[in-house]
């Protein structure tokens, strides 16, 4: 007689049912998984700036009856399709956080799918307060260290306030805009501010800035490595102010640019997390990375659409960053994580999911 082992019968039969338990656990979270698709114009928008959601089927199977498009837990629209659309806000309400989105899909069965998704809406403007300098020549830098950006910016000063002003009113002109719409739209904010430096200023070496700081009154200003421009005082004693032509009514190398049009953005309200002074590596140019069209941005020489997609300069290879927060701008290897760590590479927290490296600043690389 042929004996059967029970044992070994009964643990054949439990992995093999276990198998098919795995399989059918398997089949329904991929069925499970199918959901609708949907998306918002911008990963990253600003929050004076209107949102295009994009509903449709992604990858559920079946007859779709109905689908509709949800912003902060409220249906927005609804369509008897698989696709819908809808543009809302500005959502000023959300500034500096997440506003949630979904799509649900309601199939010929009743069935309802569902995908949600979030995005950060950026609001950089009215930061009116700021840091008091405390450089300990009146004020201003008088060594390496004392190089901050309260010392730097002088936003205790009037003369950056005006200017400040001018740049909104000369863009606003230039593009037939009203200064209403200029003031409460950051992007504008920028590209009047970009454009205002380019206009006014010209480059001028460190080595000539001692002689005119000590022609006009100021020379004791030792500020430490680099003679950086205080921003009222490339506004005052730094250029020809009296001449026909406007470009060189402010004159200064490449920090005392960046410096200056970190002023004027901190005059306008621009936060300071927002505007940020970066020098490039190995230490040769200094520029700025700027929150701009919601993400950050390279701002040099130019108007700010210059250098957002890649291009051929070597010298915006970011290594550190300093701004009225962060600081202070000397050489120091604390500082190579300033930039790291706080522009990386969407505000809130999005990201495209790359690493960070100079080149998240370029458009075409970081959308």
């Amino acid at each position: 007689m042929k004996r059967t082992n029970i044992y070994s019968t009964l643990i054949y039969e439990g992995f093999t049912r276990l198998a098919w338990c795995m399989v059918a656990s398997l089949m329904l979270v991929v069925v499970g998984c199918s959901r609708p698709y949907i998306e918002a114009t911008s990963i990253h928008p600003d929050s004076d700036e209107q949102i295009e959601f994009t509903a449709s089927r992604g990858d559920v199977e079946g007859t779709i009856t109905k689908m509709e498009i949800e912003v902060d837990g409220t249906i927005v629209a609804s369509d008897n399709d698989a696709t819908a659309t809808y543009t809302g806000g500005p959502y000023p309400t959300h500034s500096n956080s997440k506003l949630t989105f979904a799509a649900i899909a309601t199939k010929s069965g009743g069935d309802t799918v569902r995908k949600s998704d979030w995005v950060y809406v950026a609001n950089p403007k009215n930061v009116y307060s700021y840091t008091s300098p405390s450089g300990s020549n009146d004020g201003y830098p008088d060594a390496t260290s004392e190089q901050t950006g309260a010392n730097l910016y002088r936003l205790d000063k009037s003369v950056v306030r005006n200017h400040a002003i001018n740049a909104i009113m000369e863009y606003a002109n230039a593009n037939s805009l009203s200064v209403f719409e200029v003031f409460n739209t950051a992007n504008h904010l920028v590209a009047a501010v970009a454009r205002y430096v380019d206009e006014h200023m010209s480059w001028r070496s460190d080595g000539t800035n001692p002689t005119v700081f000590a022609d006009n009154g100021y020379e004791d200003y030792s500020p430490g490595w680099d003679f950086p421009q205080p921003a009222d005082l490339t506004l005052t004693i730094s250029g020809n102010l009296t001449n026909a032509t406007p470009n060189d009514d402010f004159q200064g190398d490449c920090e005392d640019h960046a410096i200056l049009r970190a002023a004027l953005l901190r005059a306008l309200g621009f936060a300071p997390w927002a505007i940020w002074d970066a020098i490039d590596n190995p230490v040769s140019h200094e520029y700025n990375i700027v929150l701009y069209e919601g993400a950050y941005r390279l701002m040099d020489y130019g108007t700010i659409d210059r250098w957002l997609d890649t291009h051929t300069w070597d010298s915006h290879r970011s290594f550190y960053g300093w701004n009225e927060n962060n600081g202070p701008r000397g050489a120091s290897s604390t500082q190579n994580n300033y930039l790291k760590n706080n522009t990386d590479n969407y505000p809130g927290g999005k990201s495209d999911g790359q690493p960070w490296s100079y080149e998240i600043y370029y458009k075409d690389v970081s959308p």
